[in-house]
């Protein structure tokens, strides 16, 4: 008899940082329920994601298209009716795909050719709280909200879950469950006993600002934030907020996960937890993240994926996001009608390979004179007015960068400002920009080839129907 259709939950948390996850780094964050999974699946260690901002980066995964490669590189450019990508495959397919979450990936005539069902319901709070800070405040800026309220503390992410447990109680097989939800995205807040969960001497201590060697993008935040009127302290207290808002997260996985055991699908599910891209939670004297930044907090994410009857494993290879892509339509017995650019991960899932890539890459911003790509300035006192405001004023703090990463180096070119170069076996914290090393130009003309190479390789797509020349 021939094996059923897996069926699939792929779990996107926001701005979730790989070195967050117990599993993954060993830091002291609780996150039990993810290690669980972890536990009885493949966790990949170093996964990077191709943009460090939310819409490029689901477009990516969902597509194996690099952001260039059709120009998915806004949040208000996703996915179109005449544009493939994996839930549209699966529902063309007989797939019923339930999407339980936010949006950041199709355009609205996209959800009837990829979507069966989707929980629109509303909750009377707004999912992103307001400012609790007066505006002369040291926090004001700084994306730290602090505590709000005492659990039991009901906001999209735990109404997202629960009915994600209602519907695998009875789910339509095969089906994809598709939970984009929004923790651990910043502000940093969090209900208790989340929000005390973690001493503040004890959390890490986020790396410094020592930035004259950085590009600019880096000093306007730090100052367009306020991250320069915060202590020590101040910047501890932003790492154990978000790492409690991590834990918060990791229960609700562990409210999924104990629906998914109890559920008559539980023997033929494949699980994907992962993230869009890292935040910054203090470190280099940032917060949140940026357009064209490629630090490892920011673009390496948690990977964990479990398949019915492989094998657990550790699997520390180069890997991208855009590799899930392939990964999930090989298990699905589906072909890609479309030209992209993920490798499937099932080769090191099952123990066939130990190797993957040689390099990842990523990219972000936008060129000069494309202003139709802009955020829209956000009002005076909103949480988003000084990242949006910056752009306009300073449009250079965007300019289009790209990222290329080995073993040992990475590379990211710049249109505007200071380049950057970083051995990651001397300096894994990338602390100290090597550009001008002439000691490393070798090296440097080497990455800037792989980066020409991978642009070249990257750069279209050719639609697999073909025109009549003769009509």
């Amino acid at each position: 008899m021939a094996r059923k259709r897996p069926n699939f939950i792929l779990l996107m948390a926001d701005e979730l940082r790989a070195d967050a996850v117990h599993c993954l780094d060993a830091l002291p964050v609780k996150t039990p329920s993810i290690d669980a999974v972890a536990a009885r699946g493949a966790v990949f260690s170093r996964c990077f994601a191709q943009h460090s901002v939310c819409g490029p980066s689901r477009v990516s995964f969902m597509t194996g298209w690099y952001p260039h490669t059709r120009g998915h590189r806004t949040l208000t450019h996703l996915l179109r009716p005449h544009e493939p990508n994996l839930l549209r495959y699966l529902k063309n397919a007989g797939y019923h795909v339930q999407w339980n979450g936010k949006n950041d990936l199709l355009a609205a005539d996209s959800f009837p050719l990829s979507v069966s069902d989707r929980c629109r319901e509303r909750l009377p709070t707004l999912p992103w709280p307001v400012n609790p800070w007066p505006t002369d405040h040291r926090h004001f800026k700084s994306f730290y909200f602090g505590c709000r309220g005492q659990a039991p503390y009901e906001d999209y992410d735990s109404l997202w879950i629960k009915r994600a447990v209602e519907f695998l109680a009875s789910p339509p097989e095969p089906f994809f469950l598709y939970l984009p939800l929004i923790f651990p995205h910043p502000p940093y807040t969090v209900e208790e006993p989340y929000f005390s969960m973690y001493d503040r001497g004890q959390v890490r201590a986020p790396l410094p600002a020592r930035l004259d060697d950085k590009p600019h993008f880096m000093r306007e935040l730090h100052r367009a934030y306020g991250i320069d009127r915060l202590s020590e302290d101040d910047q501890r207290e932003i790492v154990a907020t978000y790492w409690g808002m991590v834990t918060r997260l990791d229960d609700l996985v562990g409210e999924l996960m104990a629906a998914l055991d109890a559920s008559p699908a539980a023997g033929n599910t494949v699980v994907i937890i992962t993230s869009d891209h890292g935040d910054y939670v203090g470190d280099y004297g940032l917060t949140e993240k940026w357009w064209t930044g490629f630090q490892d907090c920011i673009v390496r994410v948690p990977l964990v994926i479990r398949v019915p009857d492989a094998r657990a494993r550790h699997i520390d290879a180069l890997t991208e996001t855009v590799d899930l892509f392939p990964t999930v339509m090989e298990l699905a017995g589906l072909e890609a009608r479309h030209t992209q650019f993920g490798r499937s991960l099932l080769p090191l899932i099952w123990g066939e390979t130990n190797e993957h890539r040689m390099a990842v890459f990523a990219e972000g911003g936008h060129a000069p004179g494309e202003t139709h790509t802009l955020e829209d300035v956000w009002p005076e006192g909103t949480i988003y007015h000084e990242k949006t405001r910056l752009q306009h004023d300073d449009p250079t703090t965007l300019a289009k960068a790209a990222m290329v990463r080995t073993e040992r180096w990475k590379y990211v070119a710049r249109l505007e400002g200071k380049e950057e170069m970083y051995d990651l076996e001397a300096d894994p914290c990338e602390l100290v920009n090597r550009i001008d090393d002439a000691a490393l130009e070798g090296v440097v003309r080497e990455m800037r080839e792989r980066l020409l190479r991978w642009f070249l390789e990257t750069g279209d797509d050719v639609p697999f129907d073909r025109d009549p020349r003769h009509v």
